[in-house]
């Protein structure tokens, strides 16, 4: 609606809480490589470095870079707003159970990436969160670039075409929906794992992401997503 305005600030104030740390330590480590006070040879995933030589940050920034500034850059940062925004809102301010699904996520793609050695693994990861979305809201229609509608379900797929016809692998964004799959199907589908105590984090982790209540405004997520959010130039309804 036009009468809705809202500034930068309140943008990111809005942002849950799991999504908005996400979101500002991509960002920051981009600006940080681009102006040239961190290299990227720094952040990327090497067992070597964080097993030898205790450079455990690694096991982090490897999932939250997304290469130097550009359309890519601008595009996945878009659905990093968009799709992990509105997946952490379905969690119903639950933030320390969302985390923990990045991180059994982030465990998985590590163990598979031992195979095709990527250094960095947040191309994967969002499209984690992207599949799992899709399972959870399979019947939203999804206007692309205004000119056709696709529903949800179908739409990680479309992203696979999409990264394609740029030029790029659809290595990264095949990883995150098999993670994604599995996450969501022994989760919710499959009624021995469902609801298992390993998809809910430890105490530890409760206590140290406290938790945020949506109430009402979680209710309207399905809608929210069907809107679109207001981001162009895709998930539009």
């Amino acid at each position: 609606g036009g009468g809705r305005a809202s500034g930068p600030g309140e943008f990111y104030w809005g942002l849950p809480k799991i999504t908005r740390a996400w979101f500002t330590i991509t960002i920051a480590l981009t600006i940080l490589c681009a102006v040239g006070m961190v290299s990227p040879n720094t952040l990327y995933l090497d067992w070597g470095s964080i097993l030898r030589r205790f450079q455990v940050w690694r096991a982090m920034t490897a999932f939250c870079f997304l290469g130097k500034f550009g359309w890519p850059f601008v595009v996945n940062l878009i659905f990093m707003v968009q799709y992990s925004k509105t997946l952490e809102k379905d969690f119903q301010g639950r933030a320390s159970e969302f985390l923990w699904m990045l991180i059994l996520g982030a465990i998985a793609i590590s163990v598979i990436n031992l195979h095709f050695d990527m250094p960095f693994l947040t191309i994967p990861l969002l499209f984690m969160t992207i599949w799992v979305w899709s399972r959870k809201h399979p019947n939203a229609q999804m206007s692309v670039f205004g000119l056709f509608n696709i529903m949800s379900a179908y739409f990680p797929w479309f992203l696979i075409v999409v990264t394609m016809l740029m030029g790029g692998s659809p290595v990264g964004n095949l990883i995150g929906y098999f993670v994604g799959h599995i996450y969501y199907f022994f989760k919710e589908n499959y009624p021995p794992t469902r609801d298992h105590a390993i998809f809910f984090p430890p105490a530890m982790l409760q206590k140290l992401v406290e938790d945020e209540g949506f109430g009402a405004q979680t209710a309207a997520a399905g809608g929210a997503v069907r809107a679109g959010g207001g981001v162009p130039p895709w998930g539009g309804g």
